[in-house]
């Protein structure tokens, strides 16, 4: 009895030792496989390019048709074409008429348009933290400076500046005090059109239908002040041509007022006293050829 239980223990041992050693046999003729076929297949790589971002193109590869075309819109395509595809003479026109702006001209026409469409209305509030509106309640400065500091120039900073270093240019009587409040002070219509006499291109004030040189001297983002009283600089409104017509050739101008309530695109050029007419930054700032 005892025997046949020890030869009992002995083979389920060697049984168990058996299975062990197919395992491991098993397993290394896996591995082998594996190898084999590895060492034979060719590797497979991924471009490198494959995940890269999109390619980005620079504002100067497109110019805007604004010649030849009346109340178009950008929305409808804004039909451009590569910059290097076109000849540009000295006047800033191409070859086929249409008109080419710089690169901040465009950003300052393309943020216009997306203003339009935002829900702002006319009133006047003071932003002591931001000097720049942060609610949706601006008048016709806030426009002009929000338009150009999105663009990459900060009239509350250049303002200050210009005031803090050229006092005989803005007369602080006028405002009960001797200093320039920086955050109140570049919202201010009379202050605003002072800089800009003294930093930007002053072209003519009065549009003339029938001027070969209306392209060049009336362009999109090029910003306009119109003067309702004589004896109150403070009623003046700012605003900025549009990149649009009226059908007849006359641009439309991008402005808020108490009477529009809201940014509006308006046909104003025949109607309004134009009193400042300003291209900002100046041609050699932007990089205008």
């Amino acid at each position: 009895m005892k025997n046949r239980i020890e030869r009992k223990r002995l083979t389920g041992t060697l049984n168990y030792r058996y299975f062990i050693y197919a395992g491991i046999i098993i397993a290394l003729l896996q591995f082998l496989a594996l190898k084999s076929f590895y060492q034979e297949q060719k590797i497979i790589k991924l471009p490198e390019k494959l995940f890269q971002s999109p390619v980005s193109y620079p504002l100067d590869e497109f110019f805007l048709d604004l010649t030849g075309v009346t109340g178009t819109s950008l929305e409808d395509g804004g039909e451009g074409a590569a910059a290097d595809e076109v000849e540009q003479d000295a006047s800033g026109t191409a070859a086929n008429g249409e008109l080419l702006l710089t690169d901040t001209q465009k950003q300052i026409v393309l943020r216009l348009l997306e203003l339009i469409e935002e829900d702002i209305e006319y009133g006047y509030e003071t932003f002591p933290d931001t000097g720049y509106p942060s609610s949706n309640v601006w008048i016709s400065t806030d426009v002009i400076s929000v338009v150009l500091r999105d663009v990459g120039f900060d009239l509350m900073e250049l303002i200050f500046k210009d005031m803090s270093e050229h006092k005989e240019d803005y007369p602080m009587d006028i405002k009960g005090r001797k200093e320039a409040i920086k955050y109140i002070d570049f919202r201010d219509v009379f202050f605003q059109e002072q800089f800009f006499k003294r930093n930007a291109l002053e072209l003519p004030l009065g549009f003339d239908p029938g001027d070969p040189d209306n392209p060049i001297l009336w362009q999109p983002g090029d910003i306009l002040y119109f003067q309702f009283d004589p004896d109150n600089p403070y009623k003046d409104l700012g605003g900025f041509i549009s990149p649009r017509d009226n059908g007849q050739g006359v641009p439309l101008v991008i402005m808020i007022s108490a009477e529009l309530g809201s940014i509006s695109e308006v046909d104003v050029l025949g109607e309004y006293t134009i009193v400042g007419h300003y291209r900002y930054p100046p041609p050699e700032v932007s990089g205008a050829e």
